[in-house]
């Protein structure tokens, strides 16, 4: 199955930037991300923690009116990398699918070449986060 379409742009945009505008797109993509829903405030112990990262990332998901699945992520803003790149990940999968979602391979980023610009252990979160949104599907789908 193809990504989501919203996905496979974001990949291709930032295959074909070099070092420094893969850095400021995440950061754009952090300073984009918005902040958790008041509704999911009170919920946090009913949200997918993601012990992957070091940054404490919590994600919820909702089924949104036409069947698609739409996250909510809540994570502080003093962590601008790992904001970016779940900001992606939010920007790639709202509005797709159960399927289209759990069809995303766990290696969909490597087109991206993000070790160009982030460490390893925020590629490994941003799996992780990955790994979450789609057990976080499970439970509305």
């Amino acid at each position: 199955m193809p990504l989501p379409q919203n996905l496979q742009e974001i990949i291709e945009m930032i295959a074909s930037m070099s070092r420094a505008e893969k850095l400021e797109t995440l950061i754009g993509y952090a300073e984009s991300l918005p902040d958790l829903p008041e509704r999911f405030k009170a919920q946090r112990d009913q949200m997918e923690a993601v012990p992957e990262c070091m940054t404490p990332v919590f994600i919820i998901a909702e089924k949104d009116e036409t069947g698609g699945i739409q996250f909510h992520l809540d994570i502080p803003p003093q962590s601008p990398t790992v904001r970016g790149l779940a900001s992606i990940l939010l920007n790639g999968l709202n509005g797709a699918t159960f399927e289209e979602i759990v069809a995303v391979p766990i290696d969909f980023y490597q087109p991206m070449n993000l070790q160009e610009a982030v460490s390893q252990q925020r590629i490994t979160g941003f799996v992780g986060v990955l790994s979450h949104m789609k057990q976080a599907a499970a439970k509305v789908k």
